[in-house]
């Protein structure tokens, strides 16, 4: 359709601008993982997912991270979740599978990434924290923190035989704070695999630890 003789003059006099149009020679860019941060709001400020704290002892599910927004509940490098619907709409890419405690987990993490859990302890003091994980070639690196404190030391995910096939790697004497802390879980680097890994869960028992022997005379 040509346009009317007034819009067509101005384009001839410069006074529009005129946006370039690409051809079908043009190669389409790859989409990118980045993400523009997004404004938090006070509604969106995070909160646990299900009401109430995640008690430890027991699974910290690794799909039932804080409710609320992007920056303030998680940082995720892609805008969409790549794989199931399990909460509602979230960046964080959360797979179905059937051999996982809830039968979700997550998925598609990549270094930069970070998920926040209010979670609750009974008691202080030494734990063993089991995290099924699963990965087709040598995954990733990611810690967990408590409060800010780095309890787990750098995590490596083996490679487990494929993406379906989940291995648990168990840390002994993970320090945990008593009452309600904020559990970050921090991806740090990226493996052969061109991830971390899948996550399940984080299984939290508690140690029994021998009272101190009293000190001699």
């Amino acid at each position: 359709m040509p346009f009317p003789r007034t819009l067509a003059a101005l384009l001839l006099a410069g006074l529009l601008p005129v946006s370039p149009t690409a051809s079908a020679g043009d190669p389409t860019p790859p989409p990118s993982r980045d993400r523009k941060p997004l404004k938090v709001s006070a509604s969106g400020a995070a909160q646990p997912f299900h009401g109430s704290p995640l008690r430890i002892p027991g699974d910290v599910e690794a799909e039932d991270f804080d409710a609320g927004d992007a920056e303030a509940a998680y940082h995720d490098l892609t805008e969409e979740n790549e794989g199931a619907d399990y909460r509602g709409r979230t960046h964080v890419d959360i797979e179905r599978r059937s051999d996982a405690s809830n039968g979700h987990g997550i998925g598609w993490t990549r270094a930069g990434e970070w998920l926040k859990y209010t979670v609750q302890a009974t008691e202080p003091g030494a734990y063993t924290l089991e995290i099924p994980v699963a990965s087709d070639k040598a995954g990733g690196r990611f810690h967990v923190e408590f409060d800010g404190k780095d309890v787990s030391g750098p995590v490596k995910v083996p490679d487990t035989g494929g993406w379906t096939k989940l291995q648990t790697i168990r840390i002994d004497g993970v320090r945990v704070p008593a009452g309600v802390s904020v559990m970050r879980v921090i991806m740090d680097a990226d493996g052969d695999s061109g991830s971390i890994g899948d996550i399940d869960c984080f299984r939290f028992s508690r140690v029994k630890e021998s009272p101190a022997s009293p000190k001699k005379p």
